[in-house]
């Protein structure tokens, strides 16, 4: 079987309520779920920064969903890779709201005044920053 990983960043266009939020996790678990995916989302200071993976295709039509979402904006994908095996593969959606002191102790160059930390170019240079958040974050975390 072929693994495929996505990972991608965007922006929020609100500040989403916890209840939001919660309402989003259950929703792309059960998606998620439905069709196979596994991944990690994490939400910080109205961004997002996101990897999915598992059949290519679930994953294209995920992914078209993902875009048609009117929550957020600014959709930059980082990485789109066949794998060997997911980083996350017990995890329907594994998720953390990060508050802006912890992202300042993990992602070099963040001050509490950077707008849209996860979509922001100069923070997430690249998908090893990307998968180095998601993996620090995924380490004890609800699933």
């Amino acid at each position: 079987m072929h693994i495929k990983r996505i990972i991608y960043c965007s922006q929020a266009t609100y500040d989403l309520a916890p209840d939001e939020l919660v309402g989003l996790l259950e929703v792309s678990r059960s998606n998620n779920e439905a069709v196979g995916l596994s991944g990690m989302l994490l939400y910080s200071s109205q961004s997002f920064l996101q990897v999915l993976e598992g059949d290519p295709a679930a994953l294209a039509t995920t992914y078209a969903r993902i875009g048609a979402d009117d929550r957020h904006l600014n959709l930059r994908l980082l990485l789109e890779a066949e794998v060997a095996a997911p980083l996350f593969p017990d995890w329907t959606m594994g998720f953390e709201h990060i508050d802006d002191e912890d992202l300042a102790d993990e992602l070099d160059g963040f001050t509490p005044a950077t707008e849209y930390p996860l979509v922001n170019p100069d923070l997430i240079t690249n998908a090893g920053v990307a998968v180095t958040l998601l993996k620090l974050y995924a380490k004890n975390r609800s699933r």
